[in-house]
């Protein structure tokens, strides 16, 4: 099946997530370079790794979202002519989950930023962390919402599988 052409939004969230990844690889590598060979390890390394864990993969959910990327298990053979019912039913529950998540974290957000909660080392405010978890959260609830109505066509959303 042909995945359909990126758009500028999808393609830079790819972007911020591969940065993301491959900043977290170097940390990890010189985090662990530095404990085991000059027993001096990044101070900050652990607290910058969590961020970056969640950028990475809170910015890949709405692209695995639009792509239909995501893991797809075909225990029920399905005829053609329900499908569009079957990504109705699959969009329809990942926008549910995807929004109580979204949900989650914005009051998470909300109490950390009343709170005036930071990390510890870096005093990097969690609120904004939790902000950006609600807001890709968000997106990819309504990538689901779309794909459940229909609106991202064919080629974007899962299904096909096992002709």
């Amino acid at each position: 099946m042909a995945q359909a052409t990126p758009g500028r939004i999808e393609r830079a969230l790819t972007n911020l997530g591969t940065l993301s990844l491959l900043a977290l690889m170097a940390i990890v590598f010189v985090d662990v370079l530095g404990r085991n060979l000059f027993n001096s390890p990044l101070l900050w390394g652990t607290e910058l790794a969590e961020v970056l864990l969640a950028v990475m993969v809170f910015v890949f959910y709405p692209v695995l979202a639009r792509r239909g990327g995501h893991i797809v298990v075909d225990l029920i053979p399905v005829p053609r002519a329900t499908r569009v019912a079957q990504r109705a039913l699959a969009g329809g529950v990942g926008a549910a989950l995807f929004g109580v998540v979204a949900l989650c974290c914005g009051r998470q957000a909300l109490r950390s930023a009343e709170y005036g909660d930071a990390s510890a080392i870096l005093g990097l405010p969690t609120a904004w962390v939790l902000w950006g978890m609600t807001a890709l959260a968000g997106l990819s609830a309504l990538v689901f919402v779309g794909q459940a109505l229909g609106l991202l066509g064919e080629s974007a959303a899962p299904g096909g599988h096992g002709d």
